[in-house]
């Protein structure tokens, strides 16, 4: 199985994908209705971190997805899968605005090393894509497993490097 049938597999379920970001979407809405600041206590917090979790890696990667497509492989954004591509996405949004409208993202466990994944990920896609505009990605034009590494690499150095540069 390669990585474009995985992606393409997302495409042809989309019941299963509609379906599970519904079900977050609606625990997010039940939250809404029934949790207050006064009862956010476990197990109440470690659920909503589960939630956030649970739309925000798929999210983020759908990011990445997309970002790639258009900007490394030049897809017309039109013709790309709203399934694989725009629903994860705009899940991840939805699902954030109501979470915070509930209770602020600071009081959620976990939150602040997600945000900080998330951070490290933009700012390796963008040194990935400087990299590649500066034609040093012709040694990955080839072969998308090579870009995979190199993205892979310079993210495992930048979480390196935020760590010492956080002690």
């Amino acid at each position: 199985m390669t990585v474009q049938d995985f992606i393409n597999w997302f495409g042809n379920s989309p019941n299963l994908v509609l379906g599970y970001f519904a079900i977050i979407i609606a625990f997010s809405l039940i939250g809404l209705l029934f949790v207050k600041p006064a009862n956010f206590k476990p197990p109440i917090n470690y659920l909503y971190g589960i939630l956030i979790y649970a739309v925000t890696i798929p999210g983020l990667l759908a990011l990445v997805l997309l970002l790639y497509s258009f900007f490394f492989l030049k897809t017309n954004l039109l013709q790309l899968d709203l399934v694989t591509y725009f629903v994860p996405l705009i899940s991840l949004i939805i699902t954030l605005v109501i979470i915070n409208k509930t209770i602020p993202m600071s009081q959620i466990p976990g939150f602040g090393k997600l945000s900080g994944l998330f951070i490290i990920v933009i700012i390796t896609f963008i040194i990935t894509y400087i990299l590649q505009r500066m034609f040093f990605g012709v040694f990955f034009v080839g072969r998308f497993q090579y870009l995979i590494v190199f993205f892979l690499a310079l993210l495992f150095g930048l979480k390196i490097a935020w760590d010492r540069i956080v002690k």
